[in-house]
């Protein structure tokens, strides 16, 4: 399934400028820090702008692609502004800019937006007690007061500390609003077909949503899912969204067909637990190797979101390559239902995603997209079909390999 058609990314990240046409399988090889991980991260951004930017699993914009240390990264350096546009399958277009605010700078177009943001913080106000710091001795004096409300003066004295504690939080409120104004700050404007649909800001220990369309514009509803070394383990969530949607049974046929010492795997007391073959007793997950909980995580993920994208960062980490076989039929057999863009360091994996993509008759619908580092810093790009990257296998192992 061909979801995005094109891709075009300028100035995001270390990519300067990108064009890709895509396929229901992508496949994004090259060396390190050629942009290959960016490239998915470009996805996820435009793609979730038109869901408050979170994906089916509740990842958020600083868990994909904000660095808490150094946000300004998400533009190439010395520019103020990048841009990533997607065109998608039904004519639809997300144009997605990213535009970097100096400190007490703003573009005209986005003060407006941000200045009404600040006007009303007012519900930060539950969060201050604990997270803020408000004085302990006032927090020590409400509890007594509240301990012995035995009069009128007792009252009094407990308004005029919830006062003082009012006034504490207003204060700070205001305090965040003005630094904030002065901050550094990076916007991310999204637009469908020129409609404006979301606003968020960035900036040191902040990233919100700061505008969101409430206009009767028909917005795609593109389910994602993304997979990266650098998020946390959710195969219990997983298990039971598969489960839900009826999947789960097929995934664990597959493995069981596979995997000569697996049996079943179900949820004990709230914990997956792995049935082997000769071994009476259930085995928990987290007790198997790195390579079959990756593969299982994996399994899981191909066919759980219908019509919607997958995106799998270097999927081949900590895997046997005796798994490769197994992940690469399940990426290829979902692939009439979702599209998959796949980034990878591993020949042998890329090598069965073509030969199970020939066997089930889906090469045409393969992408590879190669990216090389050339004199100067610049990174060279080429497109190669899925019947092209099976005769060119050769060159394309020498940037997997390095030799």
């Amino acid at each position: 399934m061909e979801i995005i058609n094109d891709i075009s990314i300028k100035n995001f990240k270390g990519i300067e400028e990108m064009d890709f046409p895509c396929g229901s399988i992508n496949i994004i090889v090259g060396p390190n820090n050629t942009g290959k991980s960016s490239i998915l991260q470009s996805i996820w951004l435009a793609i979730t702008s038109l869901n408050d930017f979170t994906d089916v699993m509740d990842n958020e914009i600083s868990e994909i692609v904000v660095d808490e240390f150094n946000f300004k990264y998400l533009i190439n350096q010395g520019k103020e502004t990048s841009s990533i546009q997607l065109n998608l399958f039904n004519d639809d277009e997300i144009n997605l800019d990213i535009i970097y605010s100096k400190k007490n700078k703003y573009y005209p177009e986005l003060s407006n937006y941000f200045s009404n943001f600040i006007s009303d913080l007012s519900y930060l106000k539950s969060e201050f007690p604990l997270n803020q710091g408000l004085s302990y001795r006032v927090f020590r004096e409400l509890q007594k007061t509240n301990r012995s409300l035995k009069s009128d003066e007792s009252k009094e004295k407990l308004d005029n500390i919830l006062n003082e504690i009012s006034l504490q939080m207003d204060s700070e409120i205001k305090k965040i609003g003005n630094e904030l104004l002065d901050s550094e700050k990076l916007f991310i404007r999204s637009k469908l077909n020129n409609d404006l649909i979301s606003m968020c800001a960035i900036a040191d220990d902040f990233n919100e949503n700061i505008y969101q369309s409430e206009e009767e514009i028909p917005i795609i509803d593109i389910p994602l899912i993304i997979s990266s070394p650098h998020l946390g383990d959710n195969t219990h969530l997983l298990y039971e969204k598969l489960f839900n949607t009826k999947k789960l049974s097929h995934v664990l046929g597959n493995l069981k067909n596979k995997i000569s010492y697996f049996e079943d795997i179900g949820i004990i007391d709230d914990e997956i637990r792995v049935s082997l073959t000769d071994n009476d007793q259930t085995l928990p997950l987290s007790s198997m190797g790195d390579g079959f909980k990756g593969l299982l995580k994996l399994s899981f993920m191909a066919p759980l979101i219908k019509h919607g994208i997958v995106l799998f960062e270097e999927p081949e980490n900590s895997m046997h390559p005796g798994y490769f076989e197994i992940l690469a039929k399940e990426i290829v057999s979902n692939s009439h239902d979702s599209q998959f863009f796949i980034t990878t360091h591993s020949l042998e994996f890329l090598e069965y995603l073509l030969e199970k993509s020939e066997k089930l008759g889906v090469i045409d619908s393969v992408k590879i997209l190669r990216l090389t580092r050339r004199a100067g810093n610049f990174i060279d790009r080429e497109v190669y079909s899925g019947i092209d990257a099976k005769k060119d296998i050769e060159d394309i192992k020498i940037d997997l390999r390095g030799y």
